[in-house]
C-alpha cells in the first residue's frame, strides 16, 4: 500500500524530520477554539515535545502545495485498565490550516489513522480528546461515517488556570507535612504513583526512569518538582508542578469582551498589590505552569487541597500568570478545583475501538483520570 494518499489536491503522508520547522508554524497560526482561543508554540522541535503523549509515536500530515496543512498523531502509552497496565493509542489533537476546509482535512487523517491501524500500529483501543468548543472535530468524531471508527463518551476533562498569588497557607491535617521529591526518592514516588493509579481508568503507569530522564513521558520535569504529603514515613499523596515552557507554550490569540476588559483595568493593581503576573495580552506566551501525576490516597480532598496550596504559594511571585489542574468532572477530587477563582475549560475524552467496549469492568466504581498535562 502507498504511504500517500491523493484527493482533491489535498496529500496525506507520514511526517518527516525535515518537516519539524513547517509543523512548528503551522502550529502558531492554528487557534484552538473557545472563550480563550490560542495557538501553541513547540520551538525548538515539534518532534521532541510530543515525547510526554506517550512511549513511541506516529505523525501524519496533511500537504496541498508542498505546505503542510494539517497535522494528527498516533502515541502509544502505557495506562491503567480495569486495574492492570496495558498498551492503549493515544490520539492527539488534530490540526489544521484555517484558510482550508477543515472538516475534508479532519476526515482525510482519520482515514489516514484506519490505515495505520490497519498495518500495524495496531491497539484494540485508542483515548482521544476534543476542545468541548471545537464542534467540527466532534461532529466528525461522532459522524459513524465510513472509515470512523466506533466512539464511546468517556467524560469531560474540566481545566482550571487558578491565578498565583500569595496565599495563606492551610494548617495540615493530622501529622501530615509536605516535602518535595529528593526527600522521598524517584522510586517510591513511581510506586505511589502505580499503586494508587491502579485503581483510576487510564492513569499512567510511570517508572523510576520516567520520572530520572530529562526526556520521554515526563519531559522537563524534576524529581523537586513532586509536592509529596507525608504521614510519617508513608506518602499519601502527591502532585507536581511541571513547567513546559521550554518545550511547549501556549500563546493567546485572543479573550472575550469581560476579559478584555478585566485584564486592562485590573493588571497595574494585582502586579502592584498581589505581585500577580498579569495576564498576557494577545499575542504574548501564557506563563503557566501545570499540575500532574495527581494521586492522593482514598482521594482525600483536604490532602489535595493542602498539596495544592502549597505549589500556589510556592509559585507565585515566580513571573508564572496560572497554575493549570485538570481532572475528570467525576473525579472525587475536582471539587477542590472549585474552591479557587480559576479560567476553566473543558475538553470532551473519548474512546475509539474497533474491538468493543466491553473492556470496561465496572464502569460506576472506576474512575477516569486523564493526564491533563500530556494532552
Amino acid at each position: 500500500m502507498s504511504n500517500h494518499d491523493t484527493c482533491n489536491q489535498i496529500n496525506i503522508r507520514e511526517a518527516r524530520p525535515e518537516d519539524d520547522a513547517q509543523i512548528c508554524a503551522l502550529l502558531r497560526r492554528v487557534s484552538m477554539p473557545g472563550n480563550i482561543s490560542a495557538t501553541t508554540d513547540y520551538e525548538p522541535s515539534y518532534f521532541s515535545a510530543i515525547e510526554i503523549h506517550g512511549y513511541e509515536h506516529r505523525v501524519a500530515v496533511a500537504e496541498a502545495d508542498n505546505q503542510i496543512i494539517g497535522i494528527r498523531i498516533i502515541s502509544k502509552k502505557r495506562v491503567f485498565l480495569n486495574g492492570n497496565p496495558v498498551d492503549f493509542g493515544y490520539v492527539s489533537r488534530l490540526y489544521a490550516d484555517p484558510v482550508f476546509k477543515g472538516r475534508k482535512i479532519a476526515l482525510k487523517l482519520v482515514h489516514y489513522m484506519a490505515k495505520w491501524h490497519q498495518e500495524g500500529f495496531e491497539f484494540p483501543h485508542y483515548l482521544f480528546a476534543v476542545l468541548q468548543d471545537n464542534m467540527i472535530a466532534r461532529n466528525i468524531f461522532t459522524s459513524g461515517l465510513p472509515g470512523v471508527p466506533p466512539i464511546e463518551y468517556v467524560g469531560t476533562l474540566y481545566s482550571a488556570a487558578i491565578p498565583l498569588f500569595k496565599r495563606r497557607h492551610l494548617s495540615l491535617p493530622g501529622s501530615i507535612k509536605i516535602v518535595r521529591g529528593s526527600m522521598v526518592g524517584a522510586v517510591k514516588i513511581a510506586e505511589f504513583l502505580n499503586r494508587t493509579g491502579r485503581k483510576k481508568q487510564f492513569f499512567p503507569v510511570y517508572t523510576a526512569n520516567d520520572i530520572m530522564s530529562e526526556t520521554g513521558i515526563l519531559r522537563g520535569l524534576y524529581l523537586d518538582d513532586f509536592y509529596i504529603a507525608l504521614k510519617g514515613n508513608q506518602i499519601v499523596g502527591l502532585t507536581a508542578c511541571w513547567n513546559q515552557m521550554a518545550f511547549a507554550r501556549v500563546i493567546i490569540t485572543g479573550y472575550p469582551w469581560y476579559l478584555q476588559v478585566l485584564n486592562r483595568l485590573s493588571s497595574p493593581f494585582l502586579s502592584h498589590i498581589f505581585k500577580m503576573a498579569p495576564l498576557p495580552k494577545p499575542e504574548e506566551t501564557a506563563k503557566n505552569v501545570c499540575a500532574a501525576c495527581i494521586a492522593v490516597e482514598d482521594n482525600n480532598q483536604q490532602i489535595f487541597e493542602s498539596l495544592l496550596n502549597t505549589i500556589l504559594n510556592d509559585q507565585y511571585n515566580t513571573g508564572k500568570t496560572c497554575l493549570v489542574v485538570g481532572l475528570m468532572e467525576s473525579d472525587p477530587l475536582s471539587p477542590v478545583l472549585h474552591k479557587h477563582w480559576h479560567l476553566p475549560s473543558r475538553t470532551c475524552i473519548y474512546m475509539a475501538s474497533w474491538k468493543g467496549f466491553d473492556i470496561l469492568s465496572n464502569p460506576n466504581e472506576q474512575i477516569p483520570y486523564i493526564e491533563a498535562a500530556s494532552l
